[in-house]
């Protein structure tokens, strides 16, 4: 058989009603979620569940007040969930399926072959956002207030990159990694999600980092059937510009391949040549 997304991972309610999740599933109290729970005690847009990697689905609170909770432990970050996880969200509870054997993990030939197909190389704009310290704030904040912040951050971030025209490829332990194809009005989207963020880097709720690039990624494999799975050095080398934003001190960070097709709509300053561990060249990079 396929492997449809409802093959893959599953919601199943208390009265045992299936709900199949696709590249993502939201849950809140607005009837625009895949799943509505009524109570007031719900936000509108109260949680995310996202279908990234091979066969991972990691839920994501977006910052509600009374919070969501996976096996009785409240979310204070991204989670990856397991099969049989419990997830409660005021009085509800849903349990998370994804079976590990049988028939749920095959392919047929067909669906191999597509796999085969859909793998290329696509330009794609990468942009990387990382909370600055998420260890340090977890012990310097009340409990209740944790995941309150950093959900309401990641929902903050999310509509940023969406209201621009780009997508959500991984969420990551206390950041996200986003992207946008070239073509059309990506340029001018990526500038306008740019500046949104920086804005929203202003406010310090909380601090973090944002580091752009410009490259060929790999699309395909198994996580395309569901989702656009990137790959390769172009991947590899952004994760890199994170660490060395860090080290460097820059709250934002431009490679040279999207400063300059950046530069026309942002002023950007230049802070050095830099080598980056597993790349073999000393590379110009950007702030601003």
């Amino acid at each position: 058989m396929n492997l449809g997304t409802s093959d893959a991972g599953w919601l199943e309610k208390s009265d045992g009603t299936r709900v199949p999740i696709a590249t993502t599933c939201s849950i809140g109290r607005s009837p625009s979620n895949q799943v509505v729970l009524s109570d007031d005690r719900v936000s509108r847009r109260h949680a995310v569940i996202q279908f990234q990697g091979v066969r991972e689905f990691w839920l994501v609170d977006l910052g509600s007040s009374n919070g969501t909770f996976v096996n009785q432990r409240r979310v204070t970050q991204p989670i990856r969930l397991r099969d049989g996880d419990q997830i409660q969200i005021s009085q509800f509870c849903l349990a998370f399926r994804q079976p590990q054997g049988g028939e749920a993990t095959r392919l047929d030939a067909s669906a191999s072959n597509k796999t085969i197909l859909e793998i290329r190389a696509v330009n794609c704009w990468l942009l990387l956002t990382d909370i600055e310290g998420s260890s340090r704030l977890a012990k310097q904040l009340p409990a209740e207030q944790l995941p309150v912040l950093i959900g309401g951050w990641f929902a903050a971030c999310k509509t940023v990159v969406e209201a621009n025209g780009g997508s959500i490829n991984k969420y990551l332990g206390d950041g996200l990694l986003a992207y946008w194809r070239e073509g059309g009005q990506a340029d001018n989207s990526v500038a306008r999600a740019v500046t949104a963020l920086r804005e929203l880097q202003a406010r310090q709720q909380p601090r973090f980092r944002l580091v752009l690039h410009f490259g060929a990624v790999i699309t395909g494999g198994v996580a395309s059937l569901n989702e656009e799975s990137l790959s390769g050095p172009e991947v590899n080398f952004v994760f890199r510009m994170e660490r060395l934003a860090g080290a460097l001190g820059e709250p934002r960070l431009v490679s040279e391949a999207a400063w300059a097709r950046l530069k026309s709509q942002c002023v950007l300053k230049e802070v050095g040549q830099h080598p980056l561990p597993g790349f073999e060249a000393r590379y110009r990079f950007f702030g601003f």
